[in-house]
């Protein structure tokens, strides 16, 4: 692996761990980004570490498919905000209101099945919608910037 790719890596974990409690795994994260690195074989055997360490995170920066589109500050602020809304909705599907949360139409109507699918759906459903303000410049990636949207204002037609 070269270096510019390698140092890309590390920054995407990084930021993510800014961000999201890796644990006692952070620990050993840490530990293998500090590594010293000589050629381009050092890199991928550290860097195969990482991905083995970080996939093991509950909600790990590490995915599988094509590379986020966002940068890794913008991804790990994301990954956060969905590990928010995950707890927050199962912790409410777990305080009795189970039997009132129905599923999307689309996505068969009924119940939830337990607490993880029910906040797995709150999750994308925020996240989606964020990535929406997004590109719409309602948001700008950031914590704070959540504080500072700027949503459009509606048009009102008077007529007489």
């Amino acid at each position: 692996m070269n270096t510019e790719k390698y140092e890309m890596n590390l920054n995407k974990i990084r930021e993510w761990m800014k961000m999201n409690d890796a644990g006692s795994l952070g620990v050993v994260l840490e530990a293998q980004i500090a590594l010293p690195v000589e050629n381009d074989d050092d890199r991928d055997r550290v860097w195969t570490a990482i991905r083995a360490i970080a996939k093991m995170l509950p909600n790990s920066p590490i995915r599988p498919g094509a590379a986020s589109k966002y940068s890794p500050e913008v991804q790990a602020t994301l990954d956060s905000i969905a590990n928010g809304v995950r707890t927050a909705a199962r912790n409410y599907f777990k305080a009795g209101m189970h039997n009132l949360l129905r599923m999307h139409g689309k996505s068969g109507g009924g119940l939830y099945a337990d607490a993880d699918e029910f906040g797995d759906a709150e999750a994308k459903k925020v996240i989606n919608d964020l990535k929406r303000r997004m590109r719409e410049n309602i948001w700008d990636g950031t914590i704070p910037g959540l504080e500072t949207q700027t949503f459009p204002v509606a048009e009102v037609n008077e007529e007489e």
